[in-house]
């Protein structure tokens, strides 16, 4: 359906609130949005509406728009008078449940409209995120046509073949891995910035949001931990440095010590990838720390990760171009012979998801002394809507009603710790960076030892928490993951296809583990209703 370009002009009443709802909602129906997200942007506008009715009074001039610009639909409010921030300490609470840290981040999934206030005028602007098409489709489509073509191009003598993958595809391939690493790494430094100061303030970090952010920090990497536990069997480690001398401890120590970058611009110069989380994790929780006093810092920071986000989602909307372009290399050059193992890598991840799974369901069935049975029942829609979508905010609703309704989570720490875990629970994703790059590790004859492995488990689970809330995010992470462990870039031609598959697997593992640590946290607290948790 196209989307439609409307200007209204209106004053402040309860007609008008009525009005502009309505106008509201149809715009939202016809940019294709999903109908949870549609929901609570439509409840958001009319509170705006009714704040400020309530504040500036009625005869107030406003002015509504809506239409499309640059692919993105976009729907913007504006009303005259003073400063009235509704998701702000000026305006009151927050028009969605859960106060103005919750706010941002659900402003981080696009699900929440942003507040300015420009030239004496209050503004609300709304991009919402259009209803998502299955990544199986195309994912498909593409993988099908690539290895068709490929199939026709392998009956070209071998001189033309050779001619179409270097003039042609090679460097279509590369332009793209270029672009992806030139916007990965100050990507990963925004993301991971403002997703830390997202958190609200310091005050939201006191008793509950340390038990919380501690909690998920935790499942990351005791799910790594497991996961290394089960792939060190499958595959061959190299041999390692004297212990007497210190060979593997002291290159582990020396890699701990070089996390911190001896200047602010060396770490992008040179692609340190750990150097670079550790300087946006310093700027996030300064910027917390800080907060009301760095304004202007505050907002180019959000406005820049707004930029860069978008800058990525334009790079993956070429997602089946790209697939298609890396199927069509990969038969090309035969580098699918050389990826014979990957029946291999499957199983192991399978392996992997599986048995964090089941630590998961055992760990709370016996703290909290619930039947798995009934435990498995009440996040099996987590799990199922996360597995077929592979999106994290489809699955928040789901989550929400079964942390307060069906395990009798307090609302209080649903509303702060659901939100949080949506952005910040990514188990999933670490697992399976840390399975490919093994994978990849192997095949490119990457020498595996302890202390690589140690730098592939720290490095998966703080990117992790850098991926960004896009289609295809992980393949950035990727690109990083694979210049700080040595791998060539070449193996990016697989990763791109293997991150579309696996992003199913690892999302379900990332919502599922919100509730279960939910549930865990509620317990320490004291703020779960037993019987409605064991009914």
């Amino acid at each position: 359906m196209e989307i439609s370009t409307k200007t209204l002009s209106f004053r402040l009443s309860e007609d008008a609130v009525g009005q502009i709802s309505s106008l509201t909602a149809e715009a939202l129906k016809e940019g294709n949005i999903e109908k949870y997200d549609a929901e609570r942007l439509h409840l958001a506008v009319e509170k705006v509406l009714l704040k400020w009715l309530d504040v500036l009074g009625e005869g107030t001039e406003g002015t509504y728009r809506c239409g499309k610009r640059l692919g993105r639909q976009y729907i913007t409010l504006s009303v005259a008078g003073t400063r009235v921030n509704p998701f702000g300490e000026e305006g009151g609470d927050c028009v969605l449940n859960g106060g103005n840290s919750v706010q941002t981040l659900l402003a981080n999934m696009g699900l929440t409209p942003s507040y300015h206030y420009v030239n004496g005028e209050n503004q609300i602007a709304l991009m919402p995120k259009r209803k998502k098409i299955n990544p199986l489709i195309y994912l498909v489509s593409s993988m099908v046509t690539g290895i068709l073509v490929g199939l026709l191009c392998r009956q070209l003598p071998l001189e033309l073949r050779e001619g179409v993958s270097d003039v042609i595809v090679t460097p279509l391939f590369n332009t793209f891995i270029g672009l992806l690493i030139a916007t990965a790494l100050p990507m990963m430094f925004l993301s991971l910035t403002w997703g830390i100061y997202s958190i609200g303030d310091t005050a939201t970090l006191g008793k509950i949001g340390k038990r919380v952010i501690g909690r998920y920090l935790l499942r990351i990497y005791f799910t790594l931990v497991v996961c290394a536990l089960i792939c060190i069997p499958f595959f061959e480690l190299a041999a390692c440095g004297s212990t007497v001398s210190g060979g593997e401890f002291t290159t582990i120590f020396v890699m701990i010590l070089d996390i911190i970058p001896s200047n602010i611009i060396s770490p992008f110069l040179e692609g340190n990838t750990l150097q670079i989380i550790f300087m946006a994790v310093a700027f996030g929780l300064a910027m917390l720390i800080l907060n009301k006093k760095i304004p202007v810092i505050v907002q180019f920071v959000g406005q820049a990760n707004n930029i860069i986000q978008l800058i990525m989602e334009w790079i993956t909307s070429l997602l089946p171009i790209i697939i298609f372009i890396s199927i069509l290399q990969l038969m090309l050059t035969d580098m699918f012979s050389e990826m014979s193992g990957l029946l291999k890598l499957f199983v192991i991840i399978v392996l992997c998801v599986a048995v964090n799974l089941v630590i998961m369901v055992a760990g709370v069935s016996v703290r909290r002394k619930i039947s798995p049975r009934v435990l498995i029942k009440k996040l099996l829609p987590s799990f199922l809507v996360a597995l077929t979508t592979a999106s994290s905010a489809a699955t928040f609703s789901t989550n929400m009603e079964c942390c307060e309704k069906k395990l009798g989570i307090s609302h209080k720490l649903v509303n702060f710790g659901v939100p949080l875990g949506t952005a910040f629970s990514r188990p999933g994703h670490a697992a399976i960076f840390f399975c490919v790059c093994l994978f990849m590790a192997e095949a490119y004859s990457v020498p595996i030892t302890i202390s690589w492995i140690f730098a592939a488990i720290l490095t998966s689970g703080l990117l992790a928490l850098a991926v960004p809330p896009v289609p295809g995010g992980g393949i950035a992470c990727y690109s990083i993951l694979f210049l700080q462990l040595g791998i060539p870039v070449e193996a990016l031609g697989i990763a791109v296809v293997l991150e579309i598959v696996l992003d199913f697997l690892s999302t379900a593992l990332n919502m599922v583990a919100v509730p279960v640590d939910m549930v865990q946290v509620a317990g320490k607290l004291n703020m779960v209703d037993e019987d409605v948790m064991r009914g």
